[in-house]
């Protein structure tokens, strides 16, 4: 609980306090991290079109799911559809729309300095390792999945671990790190990685918004939904940041 308060009170700080509440037509939306370059490019067009504001708050999928029922907010775009069920299984949310795909694999320093090519290289000793918390991250939730169906127990530990997907690129930028697990897309967008593909993270995550069941402006949070997948729209914008793109 105390995560949820303390994201409660940095929600407020950033604009959503009594002294300045939110306009009859502007959107609040929770956003997966990972979709911050695609979605405020897009929320910019859209104010610019159609002078409605949408207010961003970016998270890891997990963080974002459990402060839904806190302050509902209009929008919640999670990284995995699997936190969109939840959200509906607990009555949060209402119509849902698929926007992009994406994989998961290794990322690494641009040229793979240190070979880093198979899931098992993780477990070496010199190896720095950064992973998404699974508690916070839709990328630490599918990591922990994934490396616990392949064999690595208790005894594996990563030098570090992230509340979200756009810090474990950072990691391996600022050189914190030798090799994170991340979302393809995510990598593409920092000419700093290289992205290694590896079959154990073959399956792919569907990236989707939701329009929440408390939302004080269901309409025009629709729209917005619309204009996101609209194929002369929104749909170019995440494929230009490296998504695969929903037909």
């Amino acid at each position: 609980m105390r995560g949820i308060a303390i994201f409660i009170g940095l929600f407020y700080l950033s604009g959503c306090s009594s002294s300045d509440e939110v306009g009859s037509d502007e959107l609040v939306m929770y956003c997966a991290a990972g979709m911050k370059n695609p979605v405020t490019r897009l929320a910019e067009d859209y104010r610019s079109e159609f002078d409605v504001n949408v207010r961003l708050h970016f998270g890891g999928s997990g963080t974002l799911l459990s402060s839904l029922q806190i302050v509902p907010g209009d929008l919640y775009l999670a990284a995995d559809a699997s936190y969109i069920d939840e959200a509906e299984e607990k009555g949060l949310v209402t119509k849902r729309f698929a926007i992009a795909s994406m994989k998961a694999g290794l990322g690494v320093p641009k040229g793979n300095p240190l070979e880093i090519r198979a899931l098992n290289d993780l477990k070496k000793e010199e190896i720095r390792v950064g992973i998404g918390n699974p508690d916070a991250a839709s990328i630490g939730r599918f990591t922990r999945e994934v490396l616990t169906r392949h064999g690595f127990g208790e005894d594996f530990a990563p030098t570090v671990t992230f509340p979200t997907v756009n810090e474990l690129a950072n990691a391996i930028k600022l050189n914190v790190v030798d090799v994170v697990i991340i979302w393809d897309a995510v990598a593409s967008q920092y000419p700093e990685i290289d992205f290694v593909e590896l079959p154990e993270f073959d399956a792919e995550k569907m990236v989707t918004i939701a329009i929440t069941a408390g939302s004080r402006n269901p309409e025009g949070a629709e729209r917005f939904c619309q204009f996101l997948t609209d194929p002369e729209a929104g749909l170019p914008v995440f494929q230009q940041e490296g998504f695969t793109v929903s037909e």
